[in-house]
Parts: structure tokens; C-alpha cells; sequence
């Protein structure tokens, strides 16, 4: 039987994936200060991510590995590296597009899929279902919200995600090439108004790319100017290559706790998209409600790991959007207990080819 190890299996997302994986899988796991006593199908180990010797003893015999433990900007690297080293497939939740200049060398003996969580993740394969769904895709459009108090982890890994750069922040594809456009967009979301701007993923762009869109559109909500701020200042701090940053990080949680005081938490994604299908223009609206975004990241790292052992998958660096059937994915979504809605409407009919035979839709507007 394969055997699948957890790095940071007690953490928010390590420890769902575990969950999603027991009773399929033999399953190892790790743990840093807590100790938990191993079962008949699951063996834990005491692992710190910053030593070598740690890792490869953790590693040793894996048929895959998928590294929930903390921010993998400060991690990735390393587990990795030795990951490729022992030939044992590597997946990561985060969307660290860092890594593929890093793996370069790699890369061509041993598989690696990024960007296995919910965003970057169930975002892109949710942008497949909808593009797929056409004859002919033309644009889509997206954002993701989530009100959440988040952890520390949490935190630094979004920090030093967008350091690494995984997306442009006010920037849209647009006929093969990405513009600037920062003006923000105010969408009402659960009966509450959000501020929102534009920020092209990596994701966003590959999907853009690949089925020949004319536009894309990824939309980030602002968390507020005082979270905001908290978050900008431990950017400097980082950069300056102080530790400061990290007692920056702690004061965040706190001020998330002051904001959703009065909200019940739950993470949203929104994916539109229009097309044609019978020489007829469609649009197509999906979403997906969650009460814990750790769950979302949790199916999509669990689902990439049964799909790569399960599957003849080619050496090299994937991303989870790219390898996950997306009706699997949503099929998954609704033994959750995750709410997902669906639906296509028909814009009206028009002469394949000429452009000018539909209204445009308004830039800027979802």
C-alpha cells in the first residue's frame, strides 16, 4: 500500500487533509511540539522542518509528501529539494512560483505540483470548469473572500506569497498582454459591500493563456486600512531582513477578531465566465461557500496527492488545476458539506466570428 506523509499534520490544513486521506492511504505525520501517539494506520513523527536530517528520515520510504507546515517561502525550498533528491512526488498547498526556478534542476526526475490549496487551487480549477464549459471560451472574471480569523501561519505564508509573486496587483490580461487598472470595484457579497481591486494571479493568466481568452480578471478584497497597514509594515520588515516582522505578524489575528466580531466567518469564491456554445453566447456563474477555508485547501492537497499516485503523471512542475478533473473536484466539494452553485444563462445569439454583433460588457464590472 502507498504511504503518504503529512508535514504539519496538526496544523488547520495538515490535519483536515489527514483526515480526507485516512482509511485510503497509509499515512505519516508529523508533528513539532505535541506529541501524538501513532495508530495501525497512521504513523506520527516529530519533524522539524528546518533540519535535514529531520526530513529525510521522514521522507525515507513516502510514495508522496505534501508539506503543510508553515509558510513554504520559508520551507519549500528545502523539503522540496530532497523530495526530488528521493524521487518521492512533492505537493504544496501554497502557490509559490518561486519554487520552479528553484527545481529547474530537478524537475525532470521527479513530479512537484504548487499552488494545491484553495487559492491558489480550487480558484484555477473552478476557472477550468467554466472555460471547459464553452465552445469557445472568451473572458472570466473572479475574486474570493474570506472572513476568517486567521492564523499566524496563516499570515507570514500570505505575506511572503505575494512576495514571491504570484500575482500583479492591479493588473488584467486583455488580448495577450496584462494592463494596469487599479481602480477599485464594489461588489455587494453576502449582503455586505466590498471593496474591490484588481490582481492577476499566476493562475489567472495561465488559464487566460491557455484557452486563448481575450480577458481575465482576478479581484482581491481589501482587508481594511489598519490590517492593511499591519500587513505593509511587516512587508518592510522582511525586506529590511529584520525578525521584527514576525512579533508584526502576531498583533494581525487581533485585529481580525475586532473586525469579525460580529460576523459569522465563511470563505466565498465567485468564478463568471462568458462564451459560446451552438453559435450562441452563454454566460456562467459558479461559487463556492465554505465556513473554513482550511477545508477547501485541505480536498484540493488531498485530492492532487490520490490523483498523482493513482494516475501516470510526467516528471516535472504542475499545478493543481492543471491535473484535477474538475467534476471530481466538485462532486468532492459537495460530500463536505461545501455550498456550491452553478449556473449558465444564455446572453443572446450572434454570428460566430463577428466580434461586434454582441454588446460589450462594461470594463471593470464583474
Amino acid at each position: 500500500m502507498n504511504t503518504i506523509g503529512i508535514l504539519g499534520a496538526t496544523g488547520a490544513i495538515g490535519s483536515r487533509t489527514l483526515k480526507l486521506l485516512q482509511g485510503k492511504y497509509k499515512l505519516r505525520a508529523s508533528y513539532l511540539r505535541n506529541e501524538r501517539q501513532s495508530t495501525e494506520d497512521c504513523e506520527y513523527m516529530r519533524v522539524d522542518v528546518s533540519k535535514e536530517e529531520d526530513l529525510r528520515k521522514f521522507m525515507d520510504g513516502l510514495s508522496a509528501v505534501i508539506n503543510c507546515a508553515g509558510a513554504s517561502y520559508l520551507n519549500g525550498e528545502r523539503v522540496s529539494k530532497i523530495a526530488g533528491e528521493l524521487k518521492i512526488p512533492y505537493i504544496d498547498p501554497s502557490g509559490e512560483t518561486f519554487l520552479e526556478d528553484k527545481l529547474e534542476e530537478l524537475k525532470k526526475d521527479n513530479i512537484f505540483v504548487l499552488s494545491s490549496g484553495y487559492f491558489p487551487g480550487l480558484t484555477g480549477v473552478l476557472m477550468r470548469n467554466t472555460c471547459e464549459g464553452f465552445d469557445e471560451p472568451l473572458s472570466i472574471s473572479g475574486y474570493s473572500v474570506s472572513e476568517e480569523i486567521p492564523s499566524q501561519s496563516a499570515i507570514e505564508d500570505f505575506i511572503l506569497t505575494n512576495l514571491s509573486g504570484f500575482g500583479v496587483t492591479g493588473s488584467y490580461y486583455e488580448d495577450g498582454q496584462i494592463k494596469r487598472d487599479d481602480t477599485p470595484v464594489v461588489e455587494i457579497i453576502q449582503n455586505m459591500p466590498y471593496q474591490l481591486t484588481n490582481y492577476l494571479s499566476v493562475e489567472a493568466e495561465h488559464i487566460a493563456r491557455e484557452f486563448n481568452l481575450k480577458k481575465a480578471n482576478w479581484y482581491n478584497a481589501s482587508f481594511g486600512e489598519e490590517i492593511i497597514g499591519k500587513l505593509q509594515q511587516a512587508i518592510i520588515e522582511f525586506r529590511q531582513g529584520s525578525d521584527r516582522y514576525k512579533e508584526t505578524i502576531k498583533e494581525v489575528p487581533k485585529l481580525f477578531e475586532e473586525k469579525l466580531k460580529d460576523i459569522e466567518g465563511y470563505t466565498y469564491i465567485y468564478v463568471e465566465g462568458q462564451g459560446t456554445k451552438n453559435g450562441m453566447l452563454y454566460s456562467s456563474k459558479s461559487s463556492v461557500k465554505c465556513s473554513c477555508s482550511s477545508e477547501l485547501s485541505a480536498l484540493i492537497a488531498a485530492s492532487t496527492a490520490e490523483f498523482v499516485l493513482k494516475n501516470k503523471v510526467d516528471p516535472g512542475i504542475h499545478y493543481a488545476m492543471d491535473l484535477l478533473k474538475p467534476e471530481d473536484v466538485i462532486a468532492r466539494l459537495e460530500d463536505l458539506n461545501v455550498e456550491y452553485k452553478h449556473r449558465e444563462s444564455l446572453e443572446q445569439i450572434f454570428e460566430v466570428g463577428k466580434e461586434d454583433s454582441f454588446e460589450e460588457y462594461e470594463e471593470g464590472v464583474i
